[in-house]
């Protein structure tokens, strides 16, 4: 099997010019004051506003609050909180929620990602009022919580 892979590629290769014909293409990049990760842009925004106004300002600038798909998102997402804030972690919102269906979290940019980092005693929903996911100031987990909070707030895009 291995080898009838090499002599696929090996072919391929002699069919299109060479194994290194066309020269890589580039990612754009991030606009300024983003930090890129992968494909991805991310930008922390420290004015404190509610869930939806976050969104709505996480669009305006070509984004979304963000979707934080793997281990390592989710640690950048933490170091832009606290390289902002001298080390401090403020509640901050992300962009997962789950006011249409309570236990049914979905990421705000259609993401499919099953990743998740809450808190052991979270989400709970505590007073049937929190829909809202935030990177809690403690832990470094999640937390779900009232959408009309005031939190700062990390927007997330993808690079085409």
């Amino acid at each position: 099997m291995a080898v009838a892979l090499c002599v696929f590629f090996l072919l391929c290769g002699l069919m299109t010019g060479g194994l290194c014909a066309a020269p890589p293409i580039e990612a754009p990049a991030c606009p300024t004051n983003w930090t890129r990760l992968d494909c991805r842009c991310f930008i922390y925004q420290a004015t404190p506003v509610t869930f939806a106004a976050a969104e709505e300002a996480c669009q305006v600038i070509g984004g979304n609050l963000a979707s934080i798909r793997n281990s390592l998102e989710d640690t950048l997402a933490y170091q832009l909180v606290k390289d902002a804030n001298s080390g401090a972690i403020p509640d901050t919102w992300i962009g997962l929620f789950d006011s249409v269906e309570e236990g049914n979290f979905l990421w705000v940019d259609g993401s499919k990602s099953s990743f998740r980092n809450f808190r052991s005693d979270q989400p709970d929903d505590f007073g049937t009022a929190e829909d809202c996911v935030e990177i809690h100031r403690v832990e470094e987990r999640w937390n779900d919580d009232g959408c009309g909070d005031l939190n700062p707030y990390i927007c997330s895009k993808d690079l085409h």
